[in-house]
């Protein structure tokens, strides 16, 4: 029990019930601080994606070696066809059952979230996407040229995102997840999105099962 009280899923149940409560009773002023919390640790996280993206695939490939190719080829191959098969089923599942879920798109009556008392740009270094591509084509390279020298570097990279995934990303989560509970609390729109986003959630579960044991 000890041990479950300290992972990251007991800390996310917290930051969303602290939310949830703060958001419902929380003045103008208040809030106002709690959004401007949400939009700066958004920031650090979401820069910090591209370099989790490096610092896990390129090693990850480069170790791969002679068989760097072949066995890439083969996952990409596995993955895109898993891609597939999921799309048409998550397509079908929505046009079933979405329209049964009685979604109701209506704003009004919603409060509007005070301006952000300060906006710290921090953008990532490289968009998701150049960091996938520049993580695939950096652990090939190494492992055909059999560069032990950049092998050892993208081992050392992966240890340094490894920390600050620890030290940095990690504990900063609930606390982007509290205030992102809170503002949508305060907002009143979490009465009317979140029995839908239950709903949601469930069949993206059942889903994700279901793909599993056909897979």
């Amino acid at each position: 029990m000890k041990k479950f009280s300290k992972s990251l899923i007991f800390k996310l149940f917290v930051a969303i019930a602290l939310g949830l409560v703060i958001g419902l009773f929380a003045s103008e002023p208040v809030i106002n601080v709690i959004n401007t919390i949400k939009y700066v640790l958004g920031q650090i996280i979401f820069f910090a994606v591209p370099l989790i993206i490096i610092g896990f695939i390129a090693p990850s490939i480069a170790q791969l070696k002679s068989n760097a190719s072949k066995l890439l080829g083969y996952a990409l191959l596995a993955s895109y066809l898993s891609s597939i098969g999921a799309a048409f089923m998550s397509t079908f599942a929505g046009y079933a059952i979405i329209p049964k879920l009685n979604i109701v798109n209506n704003t009004e009556g919603l409060k509007k979230l005070p301006e952000i008392i300060f906006k710290l740009e921090i953008p990532p270094i490289m968009p998701v996407m150049s960091a996938l591509f520049f993580s695939i084509f950096v652990g090939l390279a190494t492992a055909w040229t059999g560069s032990e020298l950049t092998e050892k570097l993208l081992v050392e990279f992966q240890n340094i995102v490894l920390e600050i995934v620890n030290k940095v990303i990690i504990p900063i989560i609930p606390l982007f997840t509290a205030s992102t509970f809170a503002t949508l609390a305060y907002q009143g729109s979490i009465t009317t999105l979140l029995p839908v986003f239950i709903k949601a959630i469930v069949i993206v579960l059942i889903g994700h099962f279901i793909w599993i044991a056909v897979l």
